[in-house]
């Protein structure tokens, strides 16, 4: 473990931006450097700090000082994301991860490489969520679930003895019934309601409302 907490964070889009927040506010890292792919080097600065090409950000920003964060999204159904994990790892980069101080998180967890939970997000005891996985806020997880690598929850809700596969994605508002098991690589949509288990690769949908017939200046002169 390095003494000193200095991070570089691969990425500059939305979720980057994202990291580079809950980093600077709620751990003890401090973000020094931003770094891309130099195909997708537009900017020598974001969030007012260098962005350096990824081919050699060990040049500047050596892996003996500094650990690094992959702050990728859900492209490619996680792959990409997990895809760069490696290459940072082959580059000898320590990854970080973060809890936020205000998740509810039991004291048994394990943390993994490259995870974050974010505030607000609820976990209960003995459960297990693997390397390069993020949980938003408001998320909910049941005693004795187990998160595979490379996933990623938004505010989905989650029973007691849920196992969910390897580079998933669960939207917000999904709900996961107890005891059931998500194959890998599966996308679970916003609002959608899974009784039972899944196979690897499936697609499932929520149910979106439709506009209703009544205007709203109808109803508020009901009202």
């Amino acid at each position: 473990m390095l003494s000193v907490k200095k991070l570089v964070i691969f990425g500059a889009g939305s979720f980057a931006k994202l990291a580079h927040y809950f980093f600077t506010h709620d751990s003890d890292y401090t973000v020094v450097a931003f770094t891309v792919d130099r195909a997708y080097l537009s900017d020598t600065t974001f969030q007012g700090l260098p962005v350096i090409p990824f081919e050699t950000v060990e040049q500047e920003f050596p892996p003996t000082e500094h650990y690094m964060f992959v702050a990728l999204g859900i492209r490619q159904v996680n792959q990409m994301r997990a895809a760069k994990m490696a290459q940072v790892q082959r580059k000898n980069y320590p990854l970080a991860s973060l809890v936020s101080s205000r998740a509810g998180v039991s004291p048994d967890l394990q943390i993994q490489p490259n995870t974050m939970i974010m505030e607000g997000a609820g976990i209960h005891p003995f459960v297990k969520i693997g390397c390069n996985s993020m949980i938003f806020s408001a998320t909910r997880i049941g005693f004795e679930t187990q998160i595979g690598n490379h996933c990623w929850l938004v505010g989905a809700i989650l029973g007691e003895s849920v196992t969910v596969g390897d580079y998933s994605f669960i939207g917000l508002n999904a709900t996961i019934a107890p005891g059931c098991s998500i194959g890998k690589s599966n996308i679970i949509g916003a609002g959608a309601l899974i009784l039972n288990s899944t196979k690897d690769g499936e697609v499932y949908k929520g149910h979106p409302s439709k506009a209703a017939r009544v205007p709203s200046s109808k109803l508020w002169q009901l009202t």
